[in-house]
């Protein structure tokens, strides 16, 4: 039993004194700060590049022309001719539509047949004044020698001078009626409707034999050749656009290709259903790929330089009053002051402190002070 008991005892101590030297050689796991500092703290980083930077406004708007017209008759009536359709190229004065005008050439015919009247009548009372006259002269001699009285010349008188203002009135009665025989020419000449200038027809509202009112549009006609990007924006934005500031268009028919345009001008009143300002932009003259009404999504440069740096708004941070950020040079960060300009979505330009190359942390900044040793598990450039 002895000799158990010391076997036991003896095995009990071996394993003792090896759990005893285990925990005396054996190091204790490093926290997450010791291995940080030891490897350095993961951080991502920017490669400073000069480069362009623009502020910018997104808009939208519909390709329009300087030169647009809404054709509208400027008397009622049934149409009989439509000449012209959507998308067809037309000439200026060509005929587009026509309207009926039967009864205005029966109107016509009617104050013809009342101008021959009335000139005739006009004729034959200046007959009868040359007679008067003539009579009057007459009569004149025959009083001066007492042949007649003074009551007979006097009645040749009062004759002439009646045919005189019958006269006076049948001229202005055919002064009356000749206007109006003007007008009803003007008002079948206005029965045939013509383009204004050469172009490109929009929409058409019209079809033959509807009845159609004076001013109601049948279709609208576009300048080709002074087409323009019609965009809407909101007020907050108008006064930073000017007149002359370019604008990236792109529109879809052009595939993938942006085309730069000009401010020509800006409404002088928003829309009063969406505030939204129009603002006019100039399209340099393409072929017939651009066509009215056409969707357009445009840029317009507020500002544009191109030999800057730009980097994340992430990357910045306040202290003392002060924009700071974290360079890292030979694997340690250190804090470096910078002024910064405009910012747009996200990316702020860098006026100084920065250069070329300079490799700014903009991911893991939150665990770093100056002098912290770091490793850079990614590397982006700003170009």
């Amino acid at each position: 039993m002895k000799k158990i008991f010391f076997l036991i005892l003896f095995l009990f101590l071996i394993i003792f004194a090896f759990r005893l030297h285990q925990t005396l050689t054996v190091k204790p796991t490093p926290s997450i700060s010791e291995l940080q500092k030891e490897a350095g703290v993961p951080v991502e980083v920017l490669v400073v590049r000069a480069q362009k930077f623009s502020r910018e406004i997104l808009v939208t708007g519909t390709v329009g022309s300087e030169e647009e017209a809404n054709i509208a008759p400027k008397i009622g009536g049934r149409v009989i001719s439509v000449n012209a359709e959507p998308g067809m190229q037309v000439t200026k004065k060509q005929v587009l539509v026509v309207i009926d005008d039967s009864q205005l050439q029966i109107q016509k015919a009617q104050i013809q047949n009342q101008i021959m009247m009335v000139q005739a009548n006009v004729d034959s009372i200046k007959i009868q004044i040359d007679d008067a006259v003539r009579d009057v002269r007459r009569m004149e001699e025959l009083y001066k020698e007492n042949v007649i009285s003074q009551k007979q010349l006097e009645g040749y008188q009062l004759k002439l001078e009646t045919l005189r203002k019958n006269y006076e009135a049948g001229q202005k009665n055919l002064q009356v009626v000749m206007e109006n025989l003007q007008l009803i020419n003007t008002q079948i000449e206005d029965c045939i409707i013509r383009a204004p200038f050469d172009g490109i027809i929009g929409n058409k509202r019209v079809e033959i034999g509807e009845m159609v009112g004076p001013g109601q549009v049948l279709m609208t006609i576009y300048n080709t050749k002074k087409l323009n990007a019609q965009m809407k924006v909101p007020e907050v934005y108008i006064p930073q656009i000017k007149k002359g500031q370019d604008v990236e268009i792109e529109i879809d028919a052009l595939g993938q290709e942006t085309i730069i345009g000009k401010v020509t001008k800006i409404s002088g009143a928003p829309d009063p259903k969406t505030k939204m300002f129009i603002v006019y932009i100039s399209l340099p003259s393409r072929d017939t790929l651009i066509k009215p009404g056409m969707f357009v999504k445009g840029r317009i440069i507020i500002t544009r330089k191109n030999n800057t740096f730009i980097i994340p708004a992430q990357a910045i941070f306040e202290e003392a009053g002060k924009k700071i950020v974290y360079i890292v040079k030979n694997q340690v960060v250190h804090k470096t002051e910078i002024t910064v300009g405009q910012e747009i979505n996200g990316k702020i330009e860098v006026l100084s402190g920065l250069s070329n190359g300079d490799l700014v942390v903009i991911s893991g900044k939150e665990n770093l002070s100056s002098g912290t040793k770091v490793t850079i598990i990614n590397e982006i450039s700003s170009q």
